[in-house]
């Protein structure tokens, strides 16, 4: 697979000098075109030029040619139609000049002829216009010796000076039209070197991918037989694969098995202790023996519900807290005595926690709630008990213990800022065990207890709230 990877490799970078090979070739051949082009076209707007000046110079002495015959025509018979070519040189001799003077202006030889040739014709009109008025007068003996002696040697030096600016454009003329057929051959050899070249780029080009076509092709072949074994070992280590996720689910569904179990027999342990301590408690005759067995045997079931329902997730390391929370507060409710008419209702979001946190949760539950039973109703009042645990507007959970009950007086230490006094039961807000519980639990989970009453009348009722701000959520809402 290497070798042909290499082999493809070289075609491609031959075939990629090619190409490189031809767009340089083409962009040297088109300055080059470019640049002859522009000279063909400067050679020939030359040769356009010079073809003007012959025909400037060629216009104004047939207008002055013209001029001396319509003067003679006019002396031999006096007919004033005759002096019309005349007339119409005078009128554009002027602006011949001026035009002769623009289209050799590049040329200071011409221009000195164009200088010395103005005054010539201007004294040639002269003589003309003073022929005419002679014939006018009569004094026609004087016409002759003025085109004898003026005349006919300025019309011979406009003639001879005309002549000599028109060979030289003629010669001019010359040498433009060899340099564009030179140009022109240079041109034809550039484009049939350029047709020449690139015939012989596209050969190559064509080699290269014919060879290039016929290395894909070896290539494909070959990556269809690379394919097919890999398909074979892919196939292989499939059920390879597979069998070990097998194995791999049979072992975590035996580790699950044994997790579940040993939570259940902790769960079971811990309720046969609890059991233990009540049959302590109904041996006992000391009062405040048998209400200390009661209150640990409470704190112990509490755990034994929460060891129970521990159901880990799929990470073998989450619990739903509602299931554990539920468990507890379903067992403090059908552990209360049958005089006790206290209901416990729960609103209780099924937010997956860390199942270390999962114990101490439900007993901070516990806690609260039997401080809630236990110091807000005397023995005989019904009344009801309201446990929440959501999250809060800030994205922390929280747990909250509401109940109905007899609640706590307030006070103003300084008339603005109301703090929690001293409740109405000395034990609901003392510092007894449960207390020290309570706020303990509440410190780890970052967080204080906050006591407020439920409503205002006879029966505030309390609300105890506590931030749980470093209960960390699995999964966060």
């Amino acid at each position: 697979m290497q070798d042909l990877d290499r082999k493809s490799a070289r075609i491609s970078r031959a075939l990629l000098v090619t190409v490189v090979l031809c767009f340089m070739t083409l962009l040297v051949s088109t300055v080059v075109l470019i640049g002859m082009s522009r000279t063909a076209v400067r050679t020939d707007e030359w040769i356009v030029h010079t073809l003007e000046v012959k025909e400037a110079l060629d216009a104004l002495l047939t207008d002055v040619t013209n001029a001396e015959a319509g003067q003679r025509g006019y002396l031999i018979t006096g007919q004033e139609q005759f002096l019309q070519p005349f007339r119409t040189a005078r009128a554009s001799r002027d602006a011949q000049i001026e035009e002769l003077r623009r289209l050799v202006a590049d040329d200071p030889i011409q221009s000195e002829r164009v200088a010395v040739l103005a005054p010539l014709l201007a004294e040639r009109m002269a003589t003309i216009e003073e022929t005419i008025e002679l014939v006018s007068r009569g004094e026609r003996p004087r016409i002759a010796a003025i085109i004898t002696q003026r005349g006919a040697p300025l019309m011979r030096d406009i003639r001879d000076r005309i002549a000599a600016m028109d060979a030289s454009e003629s010669r001019r003329l010359i040498e433009w039209r060899q340099k564009a057929r030179v140009i022109r051959e240079k041109f034809i050899a550039a484009v049939s070197g350029l047709v020449i070249v690139s015939g012989v780029f596209a050969v190559f080009a064509l080699l290269s991918v014919r060879a290039y076509l016929r290395g894909l092709e070896e290539g494909r072949l070959r990556a269809i037989a690379y394919q097919s074994e890999l398909e074979l070992r892919v196939a292989e280590r499939t059920a390879e694969l597979t069998q070990t996720t097998e194995l791999a689910q049979r072992e975590r569904s035996r580790a699950e098995t044994l997790l579940t179990d040993v939570n259940h027999r902790v769960g079971n342990n811990l309720a046969l202790v609890s059991s233990f301590l009540t049959m302590q408690q109904r041996a006992v005759t000391n009062p405040e023996a048998a209400k200390a067995l009661s209150a640990a045997r409470a704190r112990v079931q509490a755990v034994a519900s929460a060891h129970r329902k521990l159901r880990l997730g799929a990470d073998f390391a989450t619990v739903k807290a509602n299931e554990v929370l539920g468990a507890v507060l379903d067992d403090i409710s059908a552990g209360l005595p049958p005089d006790r008419q206290v209901q416990i209702n729960y609103d209780l979001l099924p937010l997956e926690i860390h199942a270390r946190d999962a114990v101490s949760l439900g007993v901070l539950t516990s806690e609260l709630v039997m401080n809630a039973i236990k110091h807000g109703f005397a023995d005989s009042e019904s009344g009801d008990v309201r446990v929440t645990f959501g999250v809060a507007t800030d994205g922390h959970p929280f747990l909250e213990v509401a109940d109905d009950g007899v609640g706590y007086a307030s006070k103003n230490n300084d008339g603005h800022n109301p703090d929690p006094a001293p409740p109405v039961n000395e034990a609901r807000g003392g510092d007894g065990l449960g207390v020290r519980i309570i706020d303990m639990l509440a410190r780890q989970f970052g967080g204080e207890t906050r006591r407020s009453p439920l409503r205002v009348g006879a029966r505030p009722g309390t609300c105890i709230r506590v931030e749980l701000t470093r209960l960390e959520l699995m999964q966060p809402l």
